[in-house]
């Protein structure tokens, strides 16, 4: 199931309109997606910043970008996440899993595609709360977890842009 524009194409003012070149800068958020997040809100204590630090992650975030991210790369970031105690094993597994261009086995089709991984779990998570309304109970477990991978992107961005340092309060 595709999501969004298809093709070579790109909406501009409204409009949609060709792109000229196959490797154009990523199309901005709809409308729909920057309303759900907007709804989703931001959560700074989702992560633990002074484990961060000590382990130095500053290095391997620095430049983070979830709207451009490949399923390998937020796979090998979740890895990595968990294996230091930042993430738990759920959210992890969550992180692992998005993408929506999977093979009949679960394997991604082509990994090292960019996608756009905050646009991926607020239409995930729109849809799951969408099934919600109209019955499916599953979809109370999951909304926290989609939430909780918002909040995970959302503070490694923040953190990849400021100097990996946690403010400290003065006495």
């Amino acid at each position: 199931m595709t999501i969004g524009l298809v093709g070579n194409w790109t909406a501009k003012s409204g409009v949609l309109v060709r792109q000229s070149t196959a490797s154009a800068k990523p199309v901005s958020q709809s409308a729909k997606v920057r309303e759900i997040l907007t709804a989703v809100g931001t959560n700074p204590m989702q992560l633990d910043r002074a484990k961060m630090d000590s382990i130095q992650l500053i290095k391997q975030v620095k430049g983070f970008d979830p709207t451009n991210i490949s399923v390998k790369q937020l796979g090998n970031m979740s890895t990595y996440l968990k294996q230091n105690g930042i993430i738990g094993d759920v959210t992890a597994l969550t992180l692992l899993n998005a993408g929506d261009k999977f093979d009949k086995f679960g394997i991604p089709n082509d990994p090292d595609a960019k996608f756009n991984a905050l646009e991926y779990f607020a239409t995930q998570l729109d849809s799951i709360q969408n099934n919600n309304l109209k019955g499916n109970k599953y979809a109370n477990y999951l909304v926290p977890e989609f939430k909780k991978a918002i909040y995970v992107l959302q503070n490694l961005q923040t953190y990849g842009e400021g100097t990996g340092a946690v403010l400290k309060k003065k006495e």
